[in-house]
């Protein structure tokens, strides 16, 4: 049963595979494409998205003649019979929704067939549009696309699309719906309005300015104005770099300390609370054993930790270089374990209590005191595990002594074998997390590569403006219409065919 479900599985794949490279050559205005997963078990619904001209024409071919009946009841949901227009062979039995131009999404004529998710009636219904004269498969986000050249969309309300679809966590989600609902947008229409604005400012000063002996009061105006303009612009990319490289490519979190204390039972800590939250990792992540040095690898975890998408690393045991017993392979494990604590967000420091009390001091190698000593304190926590080998009072005061000499900044107290303290180290992390990546409440607008990129190259074509008011109204003038150029880039005004298919190409094929 399985064999034969891949079977047409690859046959649904084949067939569109097919479809695309023989309608690509064709300049048929019509489109369609499948608009929701293909699986291997099929699914209880499947749609099928068609825009275009012939869309009319589709609906007629496949429903028996039944597109006038279609075309009466728009935005109505008609149950109808598919057939193959060639054979007139039933195909499957479905709902037709139509959405005549140019209330649809894409602005065109469109339509979507809702028919049961199996393979092979995926795969005949493709077959049979693709066989309708006019009619070719989409290409990558081509229904987006042409949403976007009809007016349906803005450009950067199209990349929130194409985020939406790919978000993972609930920020991620939020980020996505930012850049949709057209606060982006908004932001950037008015640094291009105000850029336009001094640009014809600029213009005119060059024009009439030795004619008119236009003061030095008006041209400080001016640059204070480019000035505030660039601060702003500056502080959106600061923020954006700060901030939303966590919400979109997650968290980096490295486990880090002496072989043996304790560092994978954190990470099973964390998985057990957020248990229902994983999306790439098993719960059984590593393997936990009183012998030294069995963690060789880096091993990740990713989870959605309210909201956010982190990645938990647990990392060997780091010892000094010249440690006499360290074999070649746990030697290459220490080097791995030290450069992801150097690259990570945040750090968890584990120590071993019992290890500190019976020696009145932090054991820990010099690599990882010159790792935490360029650390900030919102990127390390630290552990201190085996505390149930120290339940005398008396003797965990002691240790809190012996652990403020050694400047270890808060530490927790936390035990895998009774989970003392793993309320606390929670909450602690949560908070780290919260700190580094920011609340609900302080979301900004998100910002991708490509908006970073153009806004800082309008801040530095500001600058460069700035520069020469002084010196050369003429260089000036020119440096801020490149500022314009770039912002234009952003708000839609100015598109490029590269921009587009670059955009469009991690979009699913039926969106």
């Amino acid at each position: 049963m399985l064999r034969n479900l891949k079977i047409h599985n690859k046959t649904v794949i084949k067939t569109i595979e097919l479809i695309q490279k023989c309608s690509f050559e064709s300049s048929a205005s019509t489109i369609f494409a499948l608009s929701t997963n293909i699986r291997n078990s099929g699914s209880a619904i499947a749609v099928i998205r068609v825009s275009g001209d012939e869309t009319l024409n589709v609906i007629d071919s496949i429903t028996n003649g039944k597109a006038n009946h279609i075309r009466a009841k728009p935005r109505q949901a008609c149950l109808n019979d598919y057939v193959d227009p060639n054979t007139n062979e039933l195909i499957d039995k479905g709902m037709t929704l139509w959405f005549p131009r140019p209330k649809s999404y894409t602005g065109e004529d469109l339509c979507e067939f809702h028919i049961h998710g199996s393979m092979a009636v995926i795969s005949k219904m493709l077959t049979v549009i693709g066989n309708i004269r006019g009619c070719r498969s989409a290409k990558e986000g081509e229904f987006t696309r042409r949403a976007l050249m009809n007016g349906k969309l803005q450009l950067i309300q199209a990349e929130g699309i194409r985020d939406l679809i790919n978000a993972r966590t609930e920020n991620q989600r939020r980020r996505a719906l930012s850049g949709l609902s057209g606060m982006l947008h908004l932001k950037f229409n008015q640094w291009r309005e105000q850029i336009i604005k001094l640009m014809a400012h600029m213009e005119a000063f060059i024009d009439f300015g030795e004619e008119e002996m236009i003061g030095d009061d008006v041209m400080k105006e001016l640059n204070v104005n480019i000035c505030n303009l660039k601060k702003e612009i500056d502080q959106h990319v600061a923020n954006t770099k700060l901030k939303s490289d966590f919400i979109k490519d997650g968290l980096h979190v490295a486990i880090i300390g002496q072989a043996n204390v304790g560092k994978i039972c954190k990470i099973y800590a964390i998985c057990y609370i957020h248990a229902n939250d994983f999306f790439a990792a098993e719960k059984d992540v590593s393997i936990i054993s009183p012998i030294s040095g069995t963690t060789r690898d880096v091993v990740e975890t990713w989870m959605d930790i309210d909201g956010n998408c982190v990645c938990i690393a647990d990392t060997a045991g780091i010892k000094d270089a010249d440690h006499s017993n360290v074999d070649p392979i746990e030697r290459q494990g220490i080097q791995k374990a030290i450069q992801r604590a150097k690259e990570c967000h945040l750090i968890i420091m584990v120590v071993d209590a019992d290890q500190v009390y019976r020696h009145k001091k932090l054991i820990i190698s010099d690599h990882l005191k010159k790792i935490i000593e360029k650390k900030s304190e919102s990127e390390l926590l630290f552990l201190v595990n085996k505390i149930d080998l120290v339940a005398n009072s008396d003797k965990r005061q002691e240790l809190a002594s012996i652990l403020a000499k050694n400047q270890m900044s808060k530490p927790i107290y936390v035990s895998c074998i009774n989970s003392e303290g793993f309320d606390d180290f929670i909450q602690q992390f949560k908070q780290k997390i919260e700190h580094n990546v920011g609340t609900n409440e302080d979301l900004i607008a998100f910002s991708n590569e490509r908006h970073v990129m153009h806004l800082t190259e309008t801040s530095k074509e500001l600058a460069i403006t700035m520069k020469n008011l002084d010196k050369d109204l003429a260089i000036s003038s020119f440096h801020i219409r490149q500022a314009s150029y770039h912002i234009g880039c952003l708000t839609g005004d100015i598109t490029t065919e590269h921009v587009l298919d670059v955009l469009f190409k991690d979009f699913c094929i039926g969106k």
